[in-house]
């Protein structure tokens, strides 16, 4: 694909970004499914800060991408449940300053990691709506992360 003389043409990953917003703004989550599932995983991580970095503008179609990846919306059907939780807390974390992927991490299974420092920063009042509404399951340090190593594992891709 050629942009025209002087003009570059899109890289695969600009295209499979635009893309992916696109599907997140129409709350597409079986085209997201076509994105993720049929590329290479190094492709994919590449992928996810450039699609963070575009939805952070807009934070519900961003704290509906976390649902995604928590597996809470599995398909457009879905999107018509009343209830989300995951992407409820998502979009509070989200309105209260904090960065998907960097101070928390969705995770399928419907699990969100949230940094403690970071989480022990936020206002006393979003805490207090956390805590009221969602069960909080402190861990070490040392055993965060060989929850997040297990959970990685868990997500590895391998090619036949």
């Amino acid at each position: 694909m050629t942009g025209g003389f002087g003009k570059g043409s899109k890289s695969k990953l600009d295209i499979l970004a635009e893309s992916a917003v696109g599907y997140c703004q129409q709350r597409n989550p079986e085209s997201l499914d076509k994105i993720f599932d049929n590329q290479p995983v190094q492709l994919n991580q590449q992928l996810l800060p450039k699609l963070i970095a575009a939805l952070k503008p807009d934070a519900d179609a961003l704290s509906w991408l976390c649902g995604y990846f928590c597996s809470e919306i599995n398909c457009t059907e879905d999107n018509q449940k009343l209830h989300h939780p995951i992407t409820k807390l998502s979009r509070l974390l989200i309105s209260a300053g904090m960065e998907p992927f960097e101070d928390f991490t969705p995770y399928p299974g419907c699990r969100l990691v949230v940094n403690a420092e970071k989480f022990q920063s936020l206002p006393a009042d979003i805490q207090q709506q956390v805590h009221q509404f969602f069960d909080i399951n402190e861990t070490t340090g040392e055993e965060a992360q060989r929850i997040n190593q297990a959970m990685l594992q868990e997500l590895m891709v391998v090619p036949k």
